[in-house]
């Protein structure tokens, strides 16, 4: 003889409703047990990711050529390449600044907003442009676009805040 197996629908001290089943049996319920149920502890720490920043102050891209870490980029199809101020072509696809370096095909990060920090820099309490092949200036541009790239507040740090091209 086969049986429906059961489906416990209440159980209180002494007693059990159940359901589906279509043999006889004695069920004897002797103690009632509880169950508790508490919060699980904290796991292992996963993997880093990028340098701080909401969701999109960093994006990663493939570097189109040999590109430097801190140069001014743009962006063609997810392949980046080091903008010029003179560069009417692409000067509207201005993406970020590197962070890192890399070769053509490598993986590279790139800044959009927020403070990058170079211990290399040494620049003047002001403005930060774009110049040419990517690199930064305090120095407006005389022709091409200008391009606000952000606010040197101390020697080693920019403030990033890209701001749209201006011919000149």
């Amino acid at each position: 003889m086969t049986c429906e197996t059961p489906v416990i629908i209440d159980w209180q001290p002494g007693s059990i409703l159940v359901e589906g089943s279509r043999c006889e049996m004695v069920v004897d319920v002797l103690e009632k047990t509880e169950v508790v149920i508490a919060p699980g502890g904290q796991g292992p720490p996963g993997p880093p990711g990028p340098p701080g920043g909401g969701a999109d102050e960093y994006v990663t891209r493939t570097a189109g050529q040999t590109i430097s870490a801190n140069r001014v980029l743009y962006d063609r199809g997810g392949i980046v390449y080091p903008l010029g101020q003179a560069d009417a072509e692409n000067i509207y696809a201005i993406l970020g600044l590197s962070v890192s370096a890399g070769q053509a095909g490598a993986q590279i990060s790139v800044q959009r907003s927020g403070t990058v920090t170079d211990l290399g820099w040494s620049w003047a309490y002001g403005r930060v442009y774009l110049g040419s092949n990517g690199q930064l200036t305090q120095t407006p541009p005389s022709s091409g676009f200008s391009v606000l790239i952000g606010f040197a507040a101390t020697a080693t740090s920019i403030n990033l805040s890209i701001n749209d091209p201006i011919e000149v």
